[in-house]
């Protein structure tokens, strides 16, 4: 594979070329004369503390920001060469790719040198500079021994670089396609916006959980899924579970829970899936997208299942998506649309189903009532401890935790019983009527009678 990097591509478009390419095409002519005007005359200027430069006419480039300017760009693209056979051609803006498959690295080579050099003459014609410094090429293989094999092409006599790891499109490529590297970059970078959610809040003071969760939901894991649909059916569960750490982070932010506390707990009172499903549940959703006929990858649903199936995609992978057979003669977008909350309904569903008992009450967790919401975050912050059985309100998580700062994990009021989250709701000096359920059920209630053990065990 070939990554070809045109410099500045938008800014060096030629309009009057542009606007020639615009003519040879089926576009009313009504249209082209509105674009051509568009395109023709633009003049550009400086302005620097109310004293402007003179007008510079614009010959090249499309406007910075147009609505018009991608499609402008893809017609002025639209003659590139076609590839030979054996050679396969990705374009994206200024992105260009090029994929010589082939058994041998040799013939590989061999097939993909000329039309390499027939890019390169098209974008003299067209006044486009491709960058050879810039452009790198990759060998994909299983083979070990052939990872650090430099290929050899060439870019008008100039040697390309051989990398293992390009970024293609914001994806970080590997010659095993295993995606190490860009899940460890990834990771690296959904890091850093931790910080941001600790900054919102702390123990006692902050930002809400559901606060927290959206801007977890909107800063940090787009950033971990991003083009999962492409990796995820590949990464093994070691490299899943790096990023899952991640969340595990944002979600004990938002709950304020301890680090030994469950995951699934973490997810039940933020009411996320775990990422693999969230992972799962995209993928799934995009092969389904794709059954749609005129949708840009349903060419991949058609393709015949090779002998020899290096890596599983969302589109050959059944064990990994959750798939839902269309009828290609009635399908419609309502049916899309239709399927994709059935397979979210489904995935959620699964998920559910899946979880243990939670021990505090030996049943599976139901939803928190949403008065809960009107607490003080440090009271929701305890409650989610307690609903885990995980909090330093408990002396007996304190013993377990540190034994030699609190050698008894009795209760300071009874004196007879572990001080754990079911004693909160048993002990003769502090009777109550409510059970450990209302924990989930009734959590202003609770709430008083933790108010009640505070005042207690503060003493007289």
């Amino acid at each position: 594979m070939v990554a070809l990097d045109m410099s500045k591509a938008f800014d060096t478009v030629d309009t009057h070329l542009l606007i020639k390419k615009i003519q040879n095409t089926n576009i009313p002519p009504t249209i082209k004369k509105f674009t051509a005007n568009y395109l023709k005359g633009r003049k550009a200027y400086t302005l620097y503390q109310n004293c402007s430069s003179k007008q510079q006419l614009l010959k090249t480039g499309v406007p910075q920001g147009g609505v018009l300017s991608p499609i402008l760009f893809n017609i002025y693209m639209s003659d590139i060469p076609t590839p030979p056979k054996g050679i396969k051609l990705y374009t994206y803006a200024d992105d260009i790719t090029t994929l010589s498959i082939h058994h041998d690295i040799k013939t590989a080579e061999r097939n993909l040198e000329p039309y390499l050099s027939d890019l390169h003459k098209w974008t003299l014609e067209n006044k486009l500079k491709l960058n050879p410094d810039k452009s790198t090429a990759t060998l994909f293989t299983l083979d070990p021994s052939e990872y650090d094999k430099n290929l050899n092409l060439h870019i008008n006599n100039t040697p390309i670089p051989t990398v293992k790891n390009p970024k293609i499109l914001g994806l970080n490529f590997d010659p095993k396609l295993n995606f190490n590297d860009h899940i460890g970059k990834t990771k690296e970078k959904a890091s850093k916006t931790i910080n941001i959610l600790k900054a919102l809040t702390s123990t006692n003071w902050g930002k809400q959980k559901e606060t927290i969760v959206t801007t977890y939901k909107t800063i940090t894991r787009p950033i971990l899924e991003y083009a999962s649909t492409v990796w995820s059916p590949i990464a093994a569960n070691t490299n899943v579970n790096k990023l899952q750490t991640i969340q595990n982070s944002a979600l004990r932010i938002a709950t304020g829970c301890t680090k030994d506390t469950n995951t699934q707990h973490l997810h039940e009172e933020t009411l996320v899936q775990p990422l693999k499903n969230h992972l799962q549940l995209h993928a799934s959703q995009m092969r389904q997208k794709a059954e749609y006929p005129s949708h840009p990858m349903h060419s991949l649903i058609q393709e015949t299942k090779q002998p020899r199936q290096i890596r599983q995609t969302i589109f050959n992978n059944n064990n990994y998506t959750y798939e839902i057979k269309t009828d290609p003669n009635t399908i419609t977008e309502d049916v899309i649309n239709k399927n994709i909350k059935t397979i979210h309904t489904a995935l959620v569903q699964k998920h559910l189903d899946n979880r243990l008992p939670n021990k505090i009450i030996n049943t599976i967790a139901p939803k928190i009532d949403k008065s809960e919401e009107s607490l003080p975050r440090k009271t929701r912050r305890i409650l989610a401890q307690l609903r885990d059985g995980k909090s330093p309100f408990l002396l007996s998580y304190k013993n377990k935790i540190d034994p030699l700062a609190h050698p008894s994990p009795l209760c300071p009021l009874c004196k007879t019983q572990n001080h754990d989250t079911s004693h909160l709701f048993n002990c003769p000096i502090l009777p109550t009527t409510l059970k450990p359920m209302d924990l989930w059920s009734n959590p202003g209630g609770v709430a008083a009678l933790l108010a009640a053990w505070e005042c207690a065990l503060a003493g007289p």
